[in-house]
């Protein structure tokens, strides 16, 4: 059986860093300036000496998925302690092990394939493993994403865009009817900015006959870009014109190894990382803790009614 090396792969971060600057000089400033910045935001956790190294690291990730930019990265750090306030349910970690082997993990597969694409992309695939509704819970793919991309974030980001691949051959209405459309919506418009990738297209494999229904249901709810980079695909050949076959797994005429062994390598790593989830699952923002931005003052607006003489 081959060794898959999912993360990190040492030769993407080097290009990366080289891509957006980031020399080790610059990457310790620019650190040091969103660590400082974090200490002067109430509402953001406080982190124990312990954990310095980490949170650096961590930080050096967003820095690279922001292409070196730093108010994108303090945005990016503020967003992913609000998303775990917002949404404790998709950072539920109480129980990782018995989770990772539940009939509710096995019927959703959710991975990133192991190579990158030639221009540095990777491909996150997921499927429903038969078209009996009764195990989905759309909750289960925003947390199996978020495990995903925190392990990354804790690795290595080596990478800033992604290809989304979606088999769609179980999926029915009764699928799509499960979705609370407004959670959604609210879930992308934060999660955009706490995890701040670039979506290069999404790929439908193998559409079902309802899927303009479900494109009717779910427009209002996303944004026009992301429709834009909305491919349907019928057959593999059309998918291989987007992306190539040494990056795709065999059961989709790839050469990348075998997806049900792939699918294991992220169980493993899942369970690896257990003690680090549990360790990091009360840090997060504390909202009413939030400065309050102060309101611009406008000559234009300003009247004799808003001035107080002494």
């Amino acid at each position: 059986m081959p060794e898959y090396h999912v993360i990190p792969n040492e030769e993407e971060v080097k290009r990366l860093k080289k891509e957006y600057g980031l020399t080790k000089d610059q990457i310790t400033k620019d650190v040091a300036t969103v660590r400082s910045w974090m200490l002067t935001q109430p509402h953001l956790p406080k982190f124990p000496e312990s954990k310095n190294d980490e949170i650096d690291f961590w930080i050096e990730g967003f820095l690279r998925l922001t292409k070196n930019n730093l108010e994108k990265t303090k945005l990016g750090v503020e967003s992913h302690f609000r998303l775990k306030t917002l949404f404790p349910q998709v950072y539920d970690v109480c129980d990782l092990p018995n989770y990772v082997e539940s009939d509710l993990f096995e019927y959703l597969t959710m991975v990133m394939m192991p190579k990158h694409t030639p221009d540095g992309l990777k491909i996150m695939y997921y499927n429903f493993n038969d078209k009996n509704s009764h195990l989905f819970r759309p909750i289960e793919i925003y947390k199996r994403m978020r495990l995903m991309l925190d392990i990354y974030q804790k690795k290595g980001i080596d990478f800033t865009g992604i290809h989304v691949l979606i088999d769609t051959r179980h999926i029915t209405l009764s699928h799509i009817s499960q979705f609370d459309l407004f959670q959604l919506k609210n879930l992308i418009k934060h999660a955009q900015k706490a995890y701040p990738l670039r979506l290069k297209h999404t790929h439908i494999l193998f559409p079902p006959s309802f899927i303009d229904v479900a494109k009717n249901i779910l427009k209002p709810f996303v944004s026009k870009k992301m429709f834009a980079r909305l491919s349907f695909h019928k057959n593999l050949e059309s998918l291989w014109e987007h992306i190539p076959r040494d990056v795709l797994p065999i059961e989709y005429g790839g050469y990348n190894g075998n997806l049900d062994v792939i699918r294991e390598e992220w169980k493993t790593l899942i369970l690896k990382n257990n003690d680090w989830f549990l360790s990091n699952v009360s840090y997060k923002s504390d909202e009413s803790k939030r400065l309050k931005k102060k309101k611009s003052f406008s000559y234009d607006k300003m009247s004799f009614k808003t001035l107080i003489l002494d």
